[in-house]
């Protein structure tokens, strides 16, 4: 037994604690398509707050890792044990503490599963809106960590924007209360706000007060389905500009469909295309029949345009849609990216992109949030990560960033310069120092 193995045993109870290297294995990978494989020392998983204090202080006292882990969902190696040391995991922390239907607030625990929220929130009209297409296995502690969008981002934002409270212990150990049931505060710096995408590397949340707003009573899902990637892409933007802003508006290139299609389908029967997903919501059928003749009368060159108006049709959708990454997974080594770009660029981004895959003989899949700019892009390794460096200068001369939701974690962090300028990357170093001067928490994450 190892001397950091004898520690732990002293100090945390059994039931909280695993030493053993098989145990261990699901807590030595995430969801990084690269099958990325680091072996943490051991794992805990703690069910309170003062286990978490005393881990964060043993590691200053004997300078061993600690990694925060939530659900294991990160497709960029952002909770993977790359020093060895402790993962902390936050799967026993899993209580919905309170709902606040006055004030419309939910403080929940950091293990909680994203899509449980709004199961639970059901009855009470109100919900969570952001909605990664891990929502049923990622969990709202990771989602705070990597600030995690989702389709329905576009109309009412990302996981920052619903955050107002947060309870997290720093790397020495100390516990910070950050925020709380105010919808102003301008009391010096955010802190909140800086913890919020930190990836793991500034502190562990141990409670998280989100933000709850009414949901919409009716809804409706187009699906529009084009012959041309250009005409969709375009479409999209035109809603924009017109002033429709759904719920969600989601682009599927025809690469992702026929690739979920061979992989399986609840839509057997669909075209193979360039596809809009569009979801409107509100609160009268009047605003959404409103809503409907708008979408028609612009997307008029759509070869097909479908909608559905039944939960089933409408969750069979989103289901093929949240598949894709899946569908594309099992086919080849995909490395993906998350690029953003201002919207009126991404029809020349994306056309951009696949020139580049037909003149390096590979795929690159296109889908995602459209939207907001936020284009996932799936790229058939050939074993030439210079096709990564190409399409982030495509992405960094149209004014766009590297990642709008996965963050950098371990896999992207060699190509932060992308997206932030030497001076940032300094101030930011500066910060985590600051925070973290023994290197404790999730080393070798954000910076090389």
């Amino acid at each position: 037994m190892t001397e950091l193995e004898n520690i732990l045993k002293n100090e945390f109870p059994e039931s909280s604690l695993i030493l053993d290297r098989e145990a261990m294995e699901p807590y030595s990978r995430d969801e990084t398509p690269e099958k990325l494989v680091f072996y943490p020392d051991a794992v805990l998983r703690p069910e309170n707050t003062e286990e978490i204090k005393k881990l964060l202080r043993l590691a200053n006292t004997y300078n061993f890792p600690v990694i925060p882990r939530g659900a294991g969902t990160s497709r960029c190696g952002g909770p993977l044990p790359v020093r060895g040391g402790v993962v902390v995991s936050t799967e026993r922390m899993k209580k919905i503490i309170d709902i606040d239907t006055k004030n419309m607030f939910v403080l929940l625990e950091p293990g909680v599963i994203t899509g449980e929220i709004n199961r639970t929130l059901k009855e009470t009209g109100l919900f969570y809106p952001p909605d990664p297409a891990s929502i049923d296995s990622c969990s709202i502690g990771g989602n705070v960590a990597t600030n995690a969008g989702g389709p329905h981002c576009l109309k009412y934002g990302v996981t920052r924007n619903y955050v107002y409270g947060l309870d997290v212990f720093t790397p020495d150990g100390s516990e910070l209360n950050l925020g709380g049931k105010v919808l102003k505060n301008t009391t010096g710096y955010s802190l909140l706000n800086l913890f919020i995408g930190s990836e793991g590397t500034l502190g562990i949340f141990t409670k998280i007060l989100l933000r709850i707003i009414p949901e919409p009573i009716y809804k409706n899902l187009v699906l529009a389905i084009f012959n041309d990637l250009n005409q969709a892409t375009e479409g999209a933007i035109e809603l924009l500009r017109r002033g429709v802003i759904p719920d969600a508006l989601e682009f599927i290139d025809r690469d992702c469909v026929k690739a979920k299609k061979a992989h399986e389908s609840e839509l057997p029967d669909l075209k193979v295309g360039d596809y809009l997903l569009i979801e409107i919501a509100g609160f009268s059928e009047e605003e959404i029949d409103r809503y409907l003749e708008t979408i028609g009368d612009i997307l008029e060159n759509a070869e097909d345009i479908l909608v559905a108006d039944q939960p089933s049709q409408m969750e069979a959708l989103w289901n093929f849609r949240r598949g894709i990454s899946e569908a594309i997974d099992t086919e080849n080594l995909i490395i993906p990216e998350d690029i953003v770009v201002p919207r009126n660029r991404i029809p020349d981004v994306i056309s951009m992109i696949k020139n580049i895959a037909g003149r390096r003989k590979t795929r690159i899949y296109t889908f995602g949030h459209i939207g907001d700019g936020n284009i996932h892009v799936d790229i058939v390794s050939t074993g030439d990560e210079s096709v990564v460096e190409e399409i982030l200068k495509i992405v960094a001369d149209a004014g766009g960033k590297m990642s709008g939701e996965h963050g950098i974690g371990w896999t992207k962090r060699k190509y932060l310069h992308y997206s932030r300028d030497k001076k940032e990357i300094q101030i930011m170093r500066k910060l985590k120092r600051t925070f973290d001067p023994n290197n404790i928490l999730n080393p070798d994450k954000l910076f090389i």
